[in-house]
């Protein structure tokens, strides 16, 4: 699982000595908006929290590293998601690894939480949800 990278809280994200490479930042749950919309998703869809899109997942996932099925996966976008899986604030538990990508925006929900994207490997939509700020997802770069 070396090949999926760490997993990151919410915090580290948004700590002032940037978790990213110079010149990169974690993008915005907008700048995933716009990404999701570039593949595919209306405004008002990509507005929405929960499940959607049809295909705008797979255009966004690694075709080979998943479990089967890996539905959709084409990787159209050349984003190249990799299922790393997650962590549970507390840090007792890890979820998912080979099943899903879940990525971590640098958008705070509420007191709690952050927006988050998370693409399994059975289905092709891809998820916008706020979840705990504790947890461990993956992160990118833009």
């Amino acid at each position: 699982m070396d090949f999926c990278g760490a997993l990151y809280n919410w915090y580290a994200v948004n700590d002032s000595r940037n978790i990213a490479p110079a010149g990169w930042h974690v993008p915005t749950d907008e700048e995933w908006k716009q990404l999701e919309m570039f593949l595919g998703l209306s405004r008002t869809e990509a507005d929405q929290a929960g499940w959607r899109g049809t295909d705008e997942g797979g255009k966004m996932k690694e075709t080979r590293l998943w479990n089967s099925p890996n539905t959709g996966a084409t990787n159209e976008s050349g984003f190249s998601a990799l299922p790393g899986g997650y962590r549970v604030g507390t840090g007792a538990y890890y979820g998912d690894m080979v099943w899903a990508a879940y990525f971590w925006s640098s958008t705070e929900q509420g007191s709690y939480g952050g927006w988050d994207r998370y693409l399994p490997c059975n289905t092709s939509g891809v998820t916008r949800n706020s979840y705990y700020k504790r947890s461990g997802f993956s992160v990118v770069g833009v």
